[in-house]
């Protein structure tokens, strides 16, 4: 029991002759380490409020959307694109803009809104639906060859994405309106193909009846 007793002792002893012998070295590291903390929770709480008012723009965006209020739709998308670096929030509220700025007919300006976000390409899984907003765009727009290049696009670079039936479809009618008959037929053949016994078959044998 001595033994050990005078074991702990020279523990204790090393410890402050180490203590007293580094204390300036150690009370340096201490606030390093202590600046270091505290500037990581204060990041990590701002990141987390900023995440919170992100969301309740978001939900408050949506809940406008659905009230028929546009105006101030938009208005809060643009905060958020304008104010927010994090392509999460950025991005999100661009693909709602350009997809409301479709809805109403406002094909030019949801054309830019789409274009801006494609030089961001975050986040990626609203990449193929901005795509195809902006190609429904030029579209409507008669401006058939943009069309024609991002729809060809999507279905290369996304072939099995479920939205891509729905390409095709889009494609082969942007073919129709421009007069190249035999292009639309071709694209409703490959759906047939594609997507047998679906609802996109059943749309490409209709359309290939009428030809």
């Amino acid at each position: 029991m001595r033994n050990e007793n005078e074991i702990y002792q020279r523990i204790l002893d090393l410890i402050k002759e180490f203590y007293e012998k580094y204390r300036n070295w150690i009370l340096s590291i201490s606030v390093v380490v202590g600046i270091i903390i505290f500037v990581s929770l204060a990041t990590i709480i701002k990141i987390k409020q900023t995440k919170a008012r992100a969301q309740e723009k978001i939900a408050t965006v949506e809940s406008l959307i659905y009230q028929n209020r546009k105006e101030d739709a938009l208005k809060i998308l643009d905060e958020i694109i304008s104010g927010y670096k994090k392509p999460k929030y950025k991005g999100y509220a661009m693909y709602l803009k350009a997809n409301f700025l479709y809805e109403e007919g406002n094909f030019q300006q949801a054309k830019e809104v789409c274009l801006n976000f494609l030089n961001l390409k975050k986040p990626k899984a609203f990449i193929l639906p901005i795509m195809y907003i902006l190609a429904q765009c030029y579209l409507s727009l008669n401006d058939f060859d943009e069309a024609i290049k991002i729809y060809n696009e999507i279905i290369q670079k996304y072939p099995e994405h479920y939205l891509t039936a729905r390409v095709y479809e889009s494609l082969a009618i942007c073919y129709e309106f421009k007069g190249d008959i035999q292009n639309a037929k071709q694209i409703y053949e490959r759906m047939n193909i594609l997507y047998p016994g679906s609802y996109w078959s059943e749309i490409s044998q209709q359309k290939l009846k009428g030809m």
